[in-house]
């Protein structure tokens, strides 16, 4: 289930015009294209970001560029969708609790997979617009869902 990009915010021009970016660039991390979704990230040293296919928690533009582009690339063909059920946009922060779903070919596996995460998102909005600061995600099941394993991480 999706919701509209609008729900929180929905009323802010410039926040309404982000989340519509977030949720094209986030359909496109699902299949393995990771480009547009850095874009809207901060590139500064104190994002983070605590990924939904486990690992390090990485702190600094430099470690989450990378983590973003090893945790796409376990994507394949994947169709996301996200059902919000909170979040705030007061001044130049924003945040956002929502449930993510995304069905793909993960971790090389030739099945399809179906990954369910509760995210949290933080937002700052600067001179070049809203960014992402911070995102957390976990498994929402274990059941039937895919998980990296240790072996899986990407290099330190």
């Amino acid at each position: 289930m999706s919701v509209g990009p609008t729900a929180v915010g929905g009323d802010i021009p410039h926040w309404k015009a982000f989340m519509v970016k977030l949720e094209a660039a986030e359909a496109e991390f699902a299949r393995g294209r990771p480009a547009d979704f850095k874009m809207l990230w901060s590139h500064t040293d104190d994002v983070t970001l605590s990924g939904g296919l486990g690992g390090a928690i990485e702190l600094g533009w430099t470690k989450v560029a990378m983590r973003l582009d090893w945790a796409s690339a376990n994507y394949v063909d994947g169709v996301r969708s996200r059902q919000e059920f909170n979040g705030s946009v007061e001044g130049n922060f924003a945040y956002l609790v929502q449930k993510e779903v995304i069905e793909a070919r993960i971790g090389g596996q030739a099945e399809r997979s179906k990954q369910e995460l509760r995210v949290t998102m933080v937002f700052r909005r600067g001179s070049d617009g809203w960014r992402i600061i911070h995102r957390h995600a976990d498994s929402q099941s274990n059941a039937g869902g895919y998980r990296v394993t240790a072996a899986d991480q990407p290099p330190r």
